[in-house]
């Protein structure tokens, strides 16, 4: 091999280690190996699909009223009331060298029911009482020569149960692909999420909704020719206000694994003139491990009969800068 070869295989293999390096900055999940190639630790990171939640500052779960909810908290697929598709986009950090993208698709359940209007006799159904939903989401980092990619396939179900308390699980099959020697993985992972209103007022001035959500409640991620780890264990409690047109949640993100306190979230949402129009703002403070900061984020809802578009803007650690989300969501 000439030397100019090497040279650039040198630089090539630099820029892998720098990209591994950078992945773990923006909670990417580029596995570290440890010295007997068999624990890696990092992989399929939250990375918070569509504009709502990170403008929300990521405290999206007691509020969750889209197909995104597989991600965000499965139970609340349960009050999603039609069929709808959302798709998102992230460029990460806005540095052109991560992106993220998901396609989630909800099908609600709805009881027929007879109803006499009139002298007719009509077809009528329900409020949805239980739902499917099918996502799937992928994780890029391109730094030429070297590529590293997750992708996560997700099918969920949610279902209205007894006193008023909403239900949900969600299925992962979760994949890693990637150009470096040994950095290849398969597992899944299962989340568990409960969620139910505490109060509200009939002519809708005001709701107060409680949820809790368990993600990688089990899981397994087998790594070739490194061994199997699981991911790590999260469980987020909420709370949602709604008061007529502001929405306002609170959410604590507890790392199980480590017992200590990994995000603390709140936002608020308000809508002046109706769905078409929703500003949005959020703070959270987070933990990831090696220091703790307060991140910000807010955004725009733009919403048209079954069509609605979402803006959120997430500022992330201090030496990166800020993400730019985009959710796009259609009801059929």
């Amino acid at each position: 091999m000439s030397s100019s070869a090497r040279d650039r295989r040198a630089r090539g293999r630099g820029w892998a280690i720098a990209g591994w390096g950078l992945g773990l900055t923006l909670c990417i999940a580029v596995p570290a190996v440890a010295g007997d190639r068999g624990a890696r630790t990092g992989a399929f990171a939250d990375l918070e699909p569509g504009g709502r939640g990170a403008a929300l500052g990521g405290a999206f779960a007691p509020l969750v009223d889209d197909p995104t909810a597989i991600h965000w908290n499965p139970s609340r697929l349960a009050t999603v009331e039609a069929r709808g598709i959302v798709a998102t986009y992230s460029d990460l950090f806005g540095l052109h060298l991560a992106r993220h993208a998901a396609f989630f698709v909800a099908w609600p359940h709805h009881d027929p029911v007879l109803e006499w209007d009139r002298g007719t006799l009509t077809t009528g159904s329900r409020e949805s009482h239980s739902a499917w939903g099918v996502g799937i989401q992928s994780t890029q980092v391109d730094l030429d020569p070297e590529s590293y990619a997750e992708y996560d396939l997700a099918l969920a179900h949610a279902r209205r149960g007894r006193l008023g308390l909403n239900w949900g699980l969600a299925g992962h099959l979760l994949f890693v692909r990637s150009d470096l020697d040994g950095v290849s993985a398969s597992g899944f992972a299962l989340d568990l999420a409960l969620s139910r209103t505490i109060a509200s007022r009939i002519d809708g001035t005001m709701r107060i909704d409680g949820t809790l959500v368990v993600r990688s409640l089990l899981s397994d991620l087998s790594w070739k020719n490194a061994g199997r780890e699981p991911l790590t264990r999260t469980a987020e409690a909420g709370v949602g206000i709604g008061l007529g047109p502001l929405r306002v949640p609170a959410t604590l993100t507890l790392d199980l694994d480590a017992g200590a306190l990994r995000q603390a979230a709140a936002g608020a949402e308000w809508s002046p003139v109706g769905p078409a129009l929703t500003l949005r703002g959020g703070l959270r403070w987070r933990d990831d491990g090696d220091r703790a900061e307060v991140r910000g984020g807010g955004g725009v809802g733009l919403r048209w009969k079954e069509i609605a578009f979402d803006y959120g803007l997430a500022l992330g650690p201090s030496e990166l800068g800020e993400t730019h989300h985009f959710g796009l969501r259609l009801g059929f």
